[in-house]
């Protein structure tokens, strides 16, 4: 006799997964936008949002400890970040909360990967430093350069340094060069040379 599959009326795993995860993102996209219960104010350079103490620490360990120690941040329900506009600033509380659009996290994405390194939030710097790998330019290598030493962006840095000597582009920035090489740190002088050294081929 044989045995007919049997089939289930409740959706698979994956597709109740999506759904949830779908409508977890609209809560908190809603908490943010509508201002639901927020407990915390955040003071930037030029205005003021509101967020959610719980939603911060649960993204960030340096959040979650102002929250936990006594610290003014807790006391007073406030922090003050003075070195992001409330427009970088509101960019980095949509990628918390899952509402950042790709061109506001395209035009702010220097200042999201400062913020990032700074509160410790892992996922924004490493998307920041992918997104910062796609669109290197003779325009902008030294540039990136510098901000792959400042953050330790090991990809990135290992990226600008193929871009200028890999594939020979060093020849179009020989005129920003010299004050690169100037203001630049010592280690990162010397890996330069060592990855002219590597390429370098006597003829």
């Amino acid at each position: 006799m044989g045995t007919e599959s049997s089939s289930s009326i409740w959706p698979n795993e994956g597709m109740v997964q999506g759904v949830a995860s779908k409508s977890t993102l609209g809560c908190l996209s809603r908490m943010l936008t509508e201002s639901i219960h927020t407990d915390v104010t955040i003071n930037t350079t030029d205005g003021v949002l509101k967020a959610h103490k719980s939603v911060l620490a649960a993204c960030s360990p340096v959040f979650e400890s102002m929250f936990i120690h006594d610290l003014k941040e807790k006391e007073s329900s406030t922090i003050d970040i003075g070195d992001m506009c409330v427009e970088s600033c509101s960019a980095l509380l949509g990628f918390v909360y899952g509402t950042i659009r790709q061109e506001q996290f395209w035009k702010h994405r220097l200042a999201l990967l400062a913020a990032a390194n700074k509160y410790g939030l892992g996922e924004v710097k490493a998307c920041c430093e992918e997104s910062l790998l796609e669109d290197i330019s003779s325009g902008n290598v030294l540039e990136r350069l510098h901000v792959a030493w400042l953050y330790q962006l090991e990809r990135l840095k290992k990226g600008c340094l193929a871009y200028l000597f890999v594939f020979g582009k060093i020849y179009d920035v020989r005129d920003e060069i010299s004050g690169f090489f100037h203001h630049a740190d010592r280690e990162l002088t010397l890996e330069m040379f060592q990855e002219v050294l590597s390429v370098w081929k006597p003829i």
